[in-house]
């Protein structure tokens, strides 16, 4: 045991390697920092669709937060944290590993929603966690491309959020280029319109841009089970089937169950409640950022992740130093930019959306830009 104060990340996500880094560039007197992170190196979301798409390789998403926190002076332990004991100030790992701290920060992540549902999770293909998903990129395209099969390669995507979205048309361009017979996709939501929360000129963009791709659309129908394996049957609340040889499940976040097991108070979804200093509520020492906490104005999306990490990073630092903290203030609008899987992308700022081959070389370069600052 060191004399010195510690400092625990768990998980290493956009905020997160945004500390590293700045703790690398100086790192913090009389401290040691101790990294926790359930696999390694991590993969950036907002580039997967062009993964799936086959615009990129794994290697570009990649991000090695083991080698950030190395260069920051840190140590790394690469296990799943299986609950946090805010009170006496330990994190506890999946083989039962007390590590004691003096501040702690969760950046976790999420899963999905619906795991829960019959068969979902033992037949269908969960786009968290993404490692998982990756994975079965080749067994799916490979299945497209059986030539022998002289019926249509079906594959349904649950849940029209920005990722459902994206994955449907990336996985549609994908394999229409590979495939060796027709292909056809299905988008389903509960919701009657894709894109709930976005600005409705986007909306309205997206919904013509799948009637024009020949993407299914099949809306305010929920799911309530997957019967049969290798895609099945997907069950609907109104007595209808989807049949098809693949299923793709983003529905939505859901926060990772060992926080709700943890002491961290927590709102009604299972998300930590943080403050704007990105302080859990009630507890000085532990901070929280990304998809796992839950800050009023805070939506779920990348976005907020990678503008929270300079604060994190200054806060950190300022309770080492017994410092004030500084606010983060959620910002009202930002640029989102969607994949289309063609060489195109869709996006929108100001409530003005946009569509073109420049927008995904906007997009493409962004992306890029923000992998390479963590190399």
């Amino acid at each position: 045991m060191s004399a010195r104060r510690r400092v625990v990340l768990v998980g290493a996500g956009h905020a997160h390697v945004e500390v590293l880094r700045r703790w690398a560039r100086t790192p913090p007197e009389d401290a040691e920092l101790l990294l926790v992170v359930d696999r390694n190196p991590a993969v950036y979301s907002g580039m997967v669709p062009g993964l799936v798409a086959g615009h990129y390789r794994r290697a570009e998403l990649e991000i090695d937060g083991a080698a950030l926190a190395r260069r920051a002076g840190g140590r790394v332990l690469l296990e799943p944290a299986r609950r946090v004991w805010a009170e006496k100030r330990v994190v506890i790992t999946a083989s039962d590993i007390e590590i004691p701290f003096d501040w702690a920060s969760l950046d976790v992540g999420s899963t999905v929603r619906g795991l829960d549902l019959p068969g979902v999770a033992r037949n269908a293909i969960p786009a968290r966690p993404i490692d998982g998903l990756i994975g079965r990129i080749p067994h799916l395209v490979a299945a497209a491309r059986n030539a022998s099969s002289r019926s249509p390669f079906r594959l349904a995507v649950v849940g029209a959020g920005a990722g459902g979205v994206e994955l449907a048309l990336c996985f549609q361009a994908r394999l229409r280029r590979e495939a060796a017979r027709p292909v056809e996709i299905r988008l389903v939501d509960a919701r009657d319109r894709p894109l709930e929360g976005a600005p409705e000129s986007l909306r309205r963009r997206v919904e013509r841009i799948l009637a024009r791709r020949g993407v299914a659309w099949l809306g305010g129908r929920r799911v309530t089970g997957l019967e049969g394996l290798e895609g099945g049957s997907l069950r609907l609340d109104d007595g209808g089937l989807v049949t098809g040889d693949a299923v793709v499940w983003v529905p939505g976040p859901a926060a990772p169950a060992f926080l709700a097991e943890s002491d961290l108070p927590v709102d009604a979804r299972g998300f930590v409640r943080i403050g704007p200093t990105l302080q859990v509520e009630g507890l000085e020492r532990v901070f929280a950022a990304g998809d796992c906490a839950s800050l009023p104005g805070m939506p779920k999306a990348g976005v907020y992740a990678v503008r929270s990490g300079p604060i994190l990073a200054a806060n950190l630092r300022r309770a080492l130093g017994g410092r004030p903290l500084r606010p983060y203030t959620p910002q009202s609008d930002f640029l989102s930019l969607l994949n289309l899987g063609d060489g195109t992308a869709v996006g929108s700022k100001w409530g003005i959306a946009f569509e073109g081959r420049w927008v995904m070389r906007l997009k493409d370069r962004i992306d890029r830009r923000f992998v390479e600052r963590y190399r």
